[in-house]
């Protein structure tokens, strides 16, 4: 009894086993299995994201988007709480002076500012980053002030100056004409002695741009033994009244452009004058120039405004103040003032043409300085052109110059 129930246990199962094993099995209804390949890692995982920059909040720029989506005065305060201290009581007028007030940054950057007991964005204003200490690093204005600190030789120039020559004609024919005749405000500068001209002079430049005067020059100091040909090895004293000076601050410019109804733009309009250039450019001197750092250092110049209108000359010995170059009118040479553009250097180049006017350097006949210079270099390319340069003196020649003479 119990085999016969046993059999047809057996016999049930083998019926359902042959019902169900079809749909179960591709291999029982003539389906061959795929081969199975190995797939790769690369398939198996999904691509990675391509890993974000790291920011290094220890350094601000106002490139960056988000610093450039609002205005100016967003974030900085006009006047500064600190205006009336950063500049003596005679000279002091309401300006931004200091760095904008916590409260701009911590919409943005709260989770920096409580990254950690030292936050690294902290440095960005503070000397040391510490709950007590609030010593923070110079602001970049006073320009003149902030010009000679550590921090100014490593920060990068962010901004460049639009100032139109042409629009500022106006200013050098009013400072001419007292304001009783006029009804209009004298233009009076508020960092630079008055140094007027002689009234036959037209264009009163000096407004703006004065003879530089270098109180406490160094004597001239012969190069190192080591010193490269063309680094000024061979160079006398630079003469005095070498440069001319170009306003570097605000107390130049806010007699006009008071922010209660001065000349546009206003002096709490940063963006009417300060534009954001491209990318941000190092304080470094343009290459290939007449000068170089050694021979600047030599020269006993130490201001960085100063050492960089020197740098960019084509000829480092020209002075402003020599002979008959301080009886001529300053558009003699600076033949194209008002299409100036102080973002472009190549607008503020003086043409070598305006060397020949009224037969100064530039004369086939009489040999004058240019002719005679580049006889020389065509008869001996060897030869250095000392009259007015340098360091460019050993180099060929350029077409200018050649064109100039006639050749």
């Amino acid at each position: 009894m119990k085999q016969r129930k046993l059999t047809l246990a057996l016999l049930t199962l083998a019926a359902a086993a042959a019902f169900f094993w079809p749909r179960l099995s591709p291999v029982a209804a003539g389906a061959l299995p795929e081969p199975q390949t190995r797939r790769s890692r690369t398939q198996r995982r999904p691509p990675a994201r391509p890993a974000r920059p790291r920011v290094d909040y220890s350094k601000f720029t106002h490139t960056t988007a988000a610093h450039r989506k609002d205005s100016c005065d967003s974030c900085h305060k006009s006047p500064s709480d600190n205006w009336a201290r950063v500049r003596t009581s005679d000279s002091a007028f309401p300006d931004i002076t200091d760095y904008p007030e916590h409260a701009s940054c911590l919409s943005c950057h709260r989770q920096q500012f409580f990254s950690g007991a030292r936050p690294a964005i902290c440095s960005v204003c503070h000397t040391v980053v510490s709950p007590r200490a609030d010593v923070r690093h110079p602001f970049a204005n006073p320009a003149e002030t902030f010009a000679g600190s550590a921090k100014a030789r490593t920060r990068p120039r962010e901004f460049g100056l639009v100032f139109p020559h042409d629009l500022h004609q106006d200013v050098m024919a009013r400072s001419t004409s007292p304001a009783g005749e006029t009804g209009a405000p004298r233009f009076v500068r508020a960092s630079f002695a008055q140094d007027a001209p002689p009234k036959e002079k037209p264009n009163r430049c000096s407004i703006c741009h004065e003879t530089f005067r270098q109180h406490a020059r160094v004597a001239a100091t012969p190069a190192p033994a080591d010193a490269k040909a063309g680094a000024g090895a061979s160079v006398p004293a630079l003469p005095d009244g070498l440069l001319k000076t170009t306003p570097t601050g605000h107390g130049s410019c806010f007699n006009c452009h008071w922010q209660d109804g001065g000349e546009k733009p206003f002096s709490n309009d940063c963006a009417g004058c300060h534009k954001l250039l491209p990318q941000p450019k190092a304080l470094a001197p343009p290459a290939g120039k007449d000068a170089d750092a050694q021979l600047a250092a030599r020269a006993g110049f130490a201001d960085p405004f100063l050492v960089r209108k020197l740098l960019r000359r084509d000829t480092v010995v020209f002075a402003h103040d020599e002979g008959s170059h301080k009886e001529l009118d300053c558009m003699a040479c600076h033949v194209q003032i008002t299409s100036f553009n102080v973002l472009d250097e190549k607008t503020l180049k003086v043409p070598i043409l305006s060397c020949g006017g009224s037969g100064c350097h530039i004369d086939a006949r009489t040999k004058k300085w240019l002719n005679q210079e580049v006889g020389q270099k065509a008869a001996d390319p060897s030869f250095r052109c000392t009259k007015c340069h340098v360091n460019l003196g050993a180099e060929k020649a350029p077409q200018s110059h050649l064109d100039a003479v006639g050749k």
